[in-house]
């Protein structure tokens, strides 16, 4: 799937994925050490798309991730 399906935004300890087509907003946190973790992350399902949830947090944790990478090295 194309990285513009999904918008990132980086905040002060999370990253939030809004998953442009399903309308659904993850959240994953930014732990102490400066990654990006799955580990506490949490999904604001679009309820017309909730069949679609478990098929793309793996997909948006990787552009979190790839967002919050690109940021630390610039």
């Amino acid at each position: 799937m194309p990285d513009d399906d999904f918008e990132v935004e980086i905040l002060e300890n999370e990253v939030v994925v809004v998953h442009m087509n399903e309308g659904q907003v993850y959240h994953f946190p930014i732990e102490l050490d400066g990654t990006v973790s799955l580990n506490g992350s949490y999904l604001e399902p679009n309820s017309e798309a909730e069949q679609w949830t478990r098929i793309h947090v793996l997909e948006a944790y990787k552009a979190a991730k790839t967002a919050f990478d690109r940021s630390q090295s610039e």
